[in-house]
């Protein structure tokens, strides 16, 4: 608009690209969710829930998965046991859940570990 007919000068528009090209850096779209999102695609459960589950939050901060989603990621990692112990009731969120996947995964854990000695 500076300089164009019809439209009088003020103070500061000179300065309008420089501030846009600010604020697109600074709060302009970022790649992290997508690439949170295909790292957490390959993160292994490998036998430690409580390692696996805060490396899945960590990288959820970016992704932002809820959900229907966010329970098929994990479940698809744990062992089979630790999912058929985990369907026998309904959670009312995902921090709920989260919880049960922990005690019920270690408990898994611990039978894992009490059957090898």
């Amino acid at each position: 608009m500076i300089r164009e007919i019809g439209y009088t000068r003020q103070e500061g528009y000179e300065f309008w690209p420089v501030f846009a090209e600010q604020a697109l850096r600074r709060f302009g779209p970022t790649h992290e969710a997508e690439k949170s999102l295909r790292e957490m695609g390959s993160v292994k459960y490998r036998g430690d829930v409580a390692k696996f589950l805060m490396e899945m939050q960590n990288l959820n901060i970016h992704a932002r998965v809820i959900g229907i989603a966010w329970t098929k990621m994990i479940e698809d990692q744990l062992p089979v046991g630790a999912v058929r112990r985990l369907s026998h009731r309904e959670y009312v969120d995902d921090g709920e859940w989260l919880e049960a996947v922990r005690t019920v995964t270690r408990a898994e854990e611990d039978f894992k570990e009490q059957k090898d000695l």
